[in-house]
């Protein structure tokens, strides 16, 4: 697959920073994924003035703390001597976000938006679970126009190509294409979070699916990744999230066995028979 230069266009006007195919990525996944969400919201009986807050809540503070989370996990790549230093702490167009620290921040901002709303907490997670998986798969391809995320150097020829691996221009070489491997991975699933979102009758079991699900993966990508973060030995990538999916497994298997009883989801009612009192249907 042949690369693109990251800088998507400039602006005509003015003196401002170039749009990045990286941001127009991001961009994009999280506009389908808001979309996919508000789809699902109806069938909890949630308007979409109340997703339009949310959105305004959730999508800030998970920029915020995927930030972060990048800067804290790699400090090497951001020393601060001056204040050009300092700024480049702000320039995510430029990339370096971590989706898990943006898991707890749209966490915490979805639970404010509910707080002022009055909107069962619960609701809004297993509604934004596939969403945010799906949005998560689509905007690994900034990833690779940032060429960043890649796995280990190939040296068979046989797979020096996509979707094996991908070149990377400032190493001069082929390597693993670990952001289409969890693409693929997140759309998958994308497809089993639906399935438990319809089929499920208990809440937060979507949810708690996508923390299974996504930790499993991001602990095995962490394996491959270039960039990982190594202390002393261990990779704590594949350590912190390898501990979170047990946990959630273990939420999940307490939650369908009743052991932890977190309620059934409501069911949208008939336009006609609704009748709105805050951010959810009666």
């Amino acid at each position: 697959m042949k690369n693109i230069d990251p800088v998507a266009f400039y602006l005509p006007f003015g003196s401002h920073p170039p749009v990045t195919w990286y941001g127009i990525f991001i961009t994009t996944a999280i506009l389908i994924g808001f979309v996919v969400a508000c789809i699902l919201a109806k069938r909890r009986g949630i308007v979409t003035d109340f997703m339009l807050e949310l959105f305004l809540w959730v999508v800030p503070l998970a920029v915020v703390f995927a930030r972060v989370a990048y800067i804290v996990f790699h400090p090497s790549q951001y020393p601060v001597h001056s204040w050009a230093d300092f700024g480049k702490l702000f320039a995510i167009n430029e990339g370096g976000i971590s989706i898990l620290g943006a898991i707890p921040g749209g966490a915490l901002g979805a639970y404010f938006a509910c707080k002022r709303n009055k909107v069962p907490y619960s609701y809004v997670l297993d509604v934004i679970a596939p969403a945010l998986v799906l949005g998560q798969a689509l905007g690994r391809w900034g990833n690779w126009a940032n060429q960043e995320l890649y796995g280990r150097e190939i040296l068979d020829p046989a797979y020096q190509k996509f979707p094996f691996a991908v070149y990377i221009d400032l190493e001069g070489g082929w390597f693993q294409a670990t952001f289409f491997y969890e693409m693929v991975l997140n759309l998958i699933g994308f497809a089993i979070l639906m399935a438990v979102f319809y089929r499920s009758n208990k809440n937060l079991m979507t949810f708690i699916a996508y923390l299974c699900w996504y930790m499993v993966v991001r602990s095995v990508m962490e394996i491959f990744r270039d960039d990982a973060v190594i202390v002393g030995g261990v990779h704590i990538g594949v350590l912190g999230c390898a501990i979170a999916a047990g946990v959630s497994m273990v939420i999940a298997i307490l939650i369908y066995c009743h052991k932890i009883r977190t309620g059934s989801p409501k069911v949208l009612a008939p336009p006609k028979m609704q009748e709105t009192t805050g951010g959810v249907t009666k």
